[in-house]
């Protein structure tokens, strides 16, 4: 898959990956030519795009030119653009949407785009198709009465057989299961003061984040750029400090600089999940922190860091390539 946001992919990107001979993988496929009118190709077609629905996700690139080896054999590596001049990008689009929404069942939404700037007066393109991971998986290619379901590995795509058939199932009714047994625990160790950092208050609201796919994949998400994930997933309350934990990443910010106690924290998990934390939550009158615990909640105040915060984590997925749809949950403990 292209490592950039699918809006902004542009010709400079492709360019780069035929620099670089960057080769076919589990979530990036090249084909010379769009699928046709038969049957055959259409079936084709679906198979490759549920494939990567069914696994990982990926992107898909027609025009681009594979290289072969000297027995005929693919090598997987960009050879060269092979640009589309025969047909209008609209018009393929349209096509393609309309074979995957007729061909593949459930529903699956893909996102298409052409890329411009080849050929003598550059308006020859390519099309490039992102396939998300599908958390209603297993997808099935049921054009024409079919029933073949296919994924994909590293060598590219397969038929699934019955066994892994029924563990794709089992997986896709377990996904609600999970997801709630996660925010089960993860509240139960917050109410238990098992947090990352002390916290200054026992009041707290708990935000949730859960990008659906890559939490249900089991799948790890690079942390390794230190800057970037300590403006991107700041702590409800503001000011911060950071750190990597056993768990993946976390800001927080502290009460005072004589206190070892936190107003919040961000803890940004390996498999995607977002748990931010806001203790400094009970106000007295005119607004001052209560000492005996007792007082009310600045509602509008903390629905304005809610909802900036939400803002801010769902733009810094995408920058994460989590563009997955996302469970979004908020409750006080």
């Amino acid at each position: 898959m292209i490592q950039k946001q699918f809006d902004s992919i542009s010709k400079d990107e492709i360019d780069a990956l035929l620099a670089n001979g960057v080769t076919e993988s589990k979530t990036l496929e090249y084909k010379q030519e769009l699928p046709g009118n038969s049957d055959r190709e259409k079936k084709e077609f679906l198979a490759d795009v549920s494939s990567f629905a069914n696994a990982s996700g990926g992107d898909i690139l027609f025009g681009i030119v594979a290289e072969v080896d000297k027995h005929g054999k693919k090598t997987g590596a960009p050879e060269t653009v092979l640009p589309i001049t025969d047909t209008t990008p609209d018009g393929v689009k349209l096509r393609l949407e309309e074979i995957i929404r007729n061909g593949i069942e459930p529903r699956l939404r893909v996102q298409i785009q052409e890329i411009t700037g080849w050929g003598d007066d550059e308006v020859g393109f390519i099309i490039l198709i992102r396939i998300p991971q599908s958390f209603a998986s297993p997808h099935v290619v049921a054009f024409r009465g079919g029933s073949r379901f296919y994924s994909r590995n590293s060598a590219g795509k397969y038929a699934l057989d019955v066994a892994e058939l029924r563990t794709a199932f089992l997986a896709t009714d377990s996904q609600a299961e999970r997801i709630k047994n996660f925010r089960m625990d993860r509240l139960g160790a917050i109410v238990a003061d098992e947090t990352p950092v002390l916290l200054s208050s026992p009041h707290r609201l708990v935000l949730h984040i859960i990008p659906i796919t890559s939490f249900l994949n089991n799948s790890r998400i690079d942390l390794s750029n230190l800057h970037s994930l300590a403006t991107s997933f700041p702590p409800l309350s503001g000011g911060y400090n950071y750190r990597y934990n056993l768990d993946g990443f976390v800001t927080h910010s502290t009460a005072s600089e004589a206190s070892e106690s936190n107003l919040g924290y961000c803890q940004l998990f390996f498999n995607g999940a977002v748990e931010s934390v806001y203790s400094d939550l009970l106000r007295g009158p005119n607004g001052a922190r209560p000492k005996d615990g007792i007082g009310g909640i600045a509602s509008i105040a903390y629905e304005r860091y809610v909802i900036e915060a939400i803002q801010k984590y769902l733009k810094s997925y995408k920058e994460l390539g989590l563009d997955a749809p996302n469970a979004v949950n908020r409750i006080f403990v």
